[in-house]
């Protein structure tokens, strides 16, 4: 089922990619446009999701962005840290057109592509971006594969 435009746009959706290195990235969309991949599946956007929020969680992630971990705005991207996936936000929530994230928490010990179940690596690997995440301070979502 395809998660619509509108539904895009009214709500803040986390969903997940893979970069060049392997490694597991959520984005929360902030209000913003989701890739197609993501877009036009939203029963595996709903299994990656569950698959993340019950993974353990570590000791082991760090601010990307001090001063906006600081003000607690943006809790979600530090429990995925905790569990492995570098974590991009929005700062300019609800702006369609604005296409730039912010890395906003980086996980001490990375979780890869190889390390996940083998149908959730390739649900994963239809959201790729270029580069690699871990040396990412924004992200332009229009990149997205």
């Amino acid at each position: 089922m395809r998660i619509h435009d509108i539904d895009q746009e009214d709500a803040d959706i986390d969903y997940f990619a893979t970069d060049a290195a392997g490694h597991i990235v959520h984005v929360a969309s902030g209000g913003g446009v989701l890739p197609e991949s993501v877009a036009a599946d939203e029963v595996a956007l709903l299994e990656l999701h569950q698959y993340f929020l019950t993974r353990p969680e570590t000791d082991s992630a760090v601010a990307a962005a001090p001063a906006l971990a600081q003000d607690g705005a943006y809790p979600g991207a530090a429990r995925y840290a905790r569990r492995g996936l570098f974590s991009f936000a929005k700062t300019r929530l609800h702006e369609r057109a604005d296409t730039r994230y912010y890395a906003v928490a980086r996980p001490l010990q990375p979780l890869t592509l190889a390390e996940l179940p083998p149908p959730l690596a390739e649900l994963l690997h239809r959201t790729q971006l270029p580069g690699s995440a871990a040396e990412l301070e924004t992200l332009d979502i229009a990149s997205i594969a």
